[in-house]
């Protein structure tokens, strides 16, 4: 069972025989696995507690005795010694969703980089030979593009490192670190470098050199970006439909950074081979460069565009971005539906990976419920949030005990979405 109750908290006195003096002893009940268990943290290096269902006592990391038997309830314990930890439960996410998305993805990038590499080597060749400043500018931003496919197919490997004792929650927000860096190498390579050429070309002027090899490159290198973007439109559209959304929607939500760095810098180098053609065209038709040298600058311009237009939201996602209203709309319902739910005091989920998803929720049950009853209902509803919205990979909820006025907080106590972002 993935789901982990969280009882009511209180702190009682503890005194261990002929060992420590009196104290203070913080006791928690969680349900995990199954099983009805009892955690309690005493002076700092102590982990004490038993499992209730067995009347057995757990490890004491202090001495390595058991503790007496204490009483149940209160506050989660804090974990002093990972060594002595157990080992951690599998995460019952869709991992079969995520891997076949992460393959899908992995496609992608390959096919995006083996573009990038033969437009960059093309529009250089043909750079050089016409002079255009603006075709060298679209070299370096098929450059800038290869590097980033080569960061993002890292953010990828390291995305799906499984999750251990220090990273309790997995490495999926590696792809969003590595997916920033990506971004900031696409503005200081590519944009950088045809702003700098625009500028050298408008203060010391260019020559013009044979144009056939510009032209020819440049259809190819719009055919080949082209045939890049439709493919990522295609794992776009196949994701919407895995989770029920809009193919709009979802492009402009995207959670999973390469895949939208892909979909961006292939719909930006279709823009950039436009705008080298037409500086061309106009140099061409006027006689000088200038044009030429005006469309390298605007490709560096969309170039730092790019860059900040996906650098924005990976920074949310590294801080901690919450799911859309709709999707926490759509948990809200699976919880306020729940017949062992009597009120839902708070509900947040924050993605820790492109599509995974930590869901904490707190909650009053029914008072008539039974601890047996409570286990089988919560465990019910981790089934149905997981089911509700494909990328859950984690469900803890907090179970308040029923209390006739609400407390004092001074938060509010409508709806735990009134909040949310």
């Amino acid at each position: 069972m993935g789901v982990s109750l969280l009882a009511h908290y209180i702190d009682r006195p503890w005194r261990d025989a002929g060992k420590r003096e009196a104290g203070s002893l913080t006791c928690g009940l969680a349900i995990r696995a199954g099983r009805l268990t009892e955690s309690c943290r005493g002076l700092p290096g102590d982990e004490l507690g038993r499992d209730i269902t067995r009347d057995t006592p757990c490890y004491s990391a202090a001495s390595g005795s058991a503790p007496g038997t204490v009483e149940p309830g209160g506050r989660p314990s804090v974990v002093r010694n990972p060594s002595v930890l157990p080992a951690l439960p599998p995460r019952r996410s869709s991992a079969a969703l995520r891997s076949a998305a992460q393959s899908e993805t992995t496609r992608t990038i390959l096919t995006a980089l083996a573009v990038n590499l033969l437009v960059a080597a093309a529009k250089l060749v043909a750079g050089l030979l016409s002079g255009s400043a603006a075709l060298l500018a679209e070299a370096g931003h098929s450059l800038a593009d290869s590097l980033n496919e080569v960061l993002l197919g890292i953010s990828v490997r390291r995305g799906g490192v499984p999750a251990d004792v220090v990273h309790p929650l997995g490495h999926g927000r590696e792809r969003f670190l590595w997916a920033f860096m990506a971004a900031m190498a696409s503005f200081l390579i590519g944009g950088c470098v045809s702003i700098g050429l625009a500028i050298r070309e408008l203060v010391e002027g260019g020559s013009t050199g044979s144009l056939l090899p510009a032209w020819v490159v440049l259809v190819v290198a719009f055919v080949a970006d082209g045939s890049s973007l439709l493919q990522s439109l295609r794992q776009a559209s196949r994701e919407a439909r895995q989770q029920g959304a809009s193919p709009r929607h979802y492009l402009l939500h995207v959670s999973d950074p390469a895949l939208r760095a892909v979909l961006v810098e292939d719909s930006a180098a279709l823009v950039g081979v436009a705008l080298a053609a037409l500086g061309l065209l106009a140099s061409a038709l006027v006689g000088n460069t200038l044009p030429d040298a005006f469309a390298s600058l605007l490709i560096g311009l969309l170039l730092a565009v790019t860059a900040f237009w996906l650098a924005r939201p990976l920074a949310d996602y590294l801080v901690g971005r919450s799911m859309s209203m709709e999707q926490l709309q759509r948990l809200y319902a699976v919880l306020t539906a729940a017949p062992a739910v009597e009120q839902v005091l708070a509900l947040q989920a924050v993605y820790t990976g492109p599509e995974e998803v930590i869901v904490a929720a707190k909650v009053r049950p029914l008072a008539s419920l039974t601890i047996d009853a409570l286990t089988r209902a919560m465990d019910e509803l981790d089934a149905a949030l997981r089911a509700a919205v494909p990328e859950v990979a984690d469900v803890y909820i907090d179970v308040t005990a029923y209390r006739s006025e609400p407390a004092a907080t001074g938060r509010s106590t409508g709806s735990p979405l009134s909040d949310a972002a």
